[in-house]
C-alpha cells in the first residue's frame, strides 16, 4: 500500500463528503492490494462519485500508467430522477487535487447520466477496467444499465462494487440486482458483501477472489451464503465482529486448544 493511500485511509477519507463504512474502505483497499500483487491491470472508475470519497481511494490504488474515470450528473440534477445523490463537480475536483496532486489533471470526468454513456466511450478513453464502483441512479433501470455497462468494459479479473444493494431506503437497487442476475446476458456474479457494498466479478474469477480475500480478511469473516444461486462471503457487517470478546474467541479457536474449548462450551450449554 502506498504511503499516500495509507494517509487517506487514516485521516483523509473521513473528511470527504459521502457515505463509506470504515470497514468497507479497508476491504476495498485490500482488493486494490490483491489486484496489484496479482498483476491485474486496467483502469479504475466510479459511476456516481458525489464528492469523491471512494473514487479517491480507487485512484490512489492505480499504477502510474492506469487511467481513472468518474461519471456523475453533478449540477445537472434534472437528470437525477430519484434524488439519490447531489454531487458537486467543484468540490469533487478540489478533493481530487488535494489527494492526487498533479495526477488529478489526468482524470477523465464525464458530467452526464450513465444512461447516456456507451461502453465504447469508456474503452476509448480509459481502456479495460479492473475495478469500478457503481453508486449512481438507484432505480431498477439505472442499476441494470450500470451493471451491464461496466460488465461490457471489465477486463480479466475485474471487480464491480455496488452500493446500497441491501439498503432498505433504496429497494429498487435490490430488485435491479435480481433482474440483472436472472438475465441470461449477465456475466457477473456476487462474491462478497461488506457494510452497504456488494462485490461482483466474472463467474470464472469468483473462486479466486473468495479464496484470496478470505485469507486476507479472515478475522472479519462472518458467514457464507447464497444469493440467487451464487456462493459469497460476508465480512464485517455485524457490530459484534469488532468486539474484544469476538477477538478472544477467534484467537482461542485458532490455537491447538480450540477443539477442547468448543467441546467444553457445548458441555456447559447442556
Amino acid at each position: 500500500m502506498t504511503t499516500l493511500r495509507q494517509a487517506y485511509l487514516k485521516r483523509g477519507y473521513s473528511r470527504v463528503g459521502g457515505w463509506l463504512f470504515p470497514y468497507s474502505a479497508r476491504f476495498i483497499n485490500s482488493l486494490l492490494d490483491l489486484q496489484l500483487e496479482s498483476g491485474v491491470r486496467g483502469s479504475v472508475g466510479e459511476i456516481g462519485v458525489h464528492h469523491g470519497k471512494l473514487f479517491i481511494l480507487l485512484a490512489l490504488g492505480r499504477r502510474p500508467d492506469e487511467a481513472a474515470f468518474a461519471i456523475d450528473v453533478f449540477g445537472d440534477q434534472h437528470l437525477n430522477r430519484d434524488d439519490s445523490g447531489a454531487g458537486d463537480r467543484e468540490i469533487f475536483l478540489n478533493n481530487t487535487r488535494r489527494w492526487l496532486g498533479a495526477d488529478s489533471a489526468r482524470l477523465d470526468v464525464l458530467q452526464r447520466s450513465s444512461l447516456d454513456v456507451r461502453p465504447e466511450e469508456i474503452l476509448e478513453r480509459s481502456g479495460r477496467v479492473r475495478m469500478a464502483s457503481i453508486d449512481g441512479g438507484h432505480t431498477e433501470d439505472c442499476v441494470i444499465n450500470d451493471l451491464m455497462l461496466v460488465q461490457s468494459v471489465l477486463g480479466p479479473k475485474g471487480v464491480v462494487i455496488l452500493d446500497d444493494h441491501f439498503n432498505e431506503f433504496w429497494p429498487e437497487v435490490s430488485s435491479g440486482v435480481a433482474r440483472y442476475l436472472l438475465d441470461p446476458a449477465a456475466s457477473l456474479r456476487p462474491f462478497a458483501i461488506t457494510p452497504n457494498k456488494t462485490y461482483f466479478a466474472a463467474a470464472e474469477d469468483v473462486a479466486f477472489y473468495r479464496r484470496s480475500l478470505r485469507s486476507r480478511n479472515d478475522y472479519y469473516y462472518e458467514k457464507s451464503a447464497r444469493l440467487l444461486g451464487s456462493e459469497l462471503d460476508i465480512f464485517g457487517t455485524q457490530p459484534w465482529t469488532f468486539s474484544l470478546k469476538t477477538r478472544v474467541i477467534k484467537w482461542i479457536k485458532a490455537t491447538p486448544a480450540g477443539p477442547y474449548a468448543r467441546a467444553l462450551r457445548r458441555r456447559l450449554a447442556r
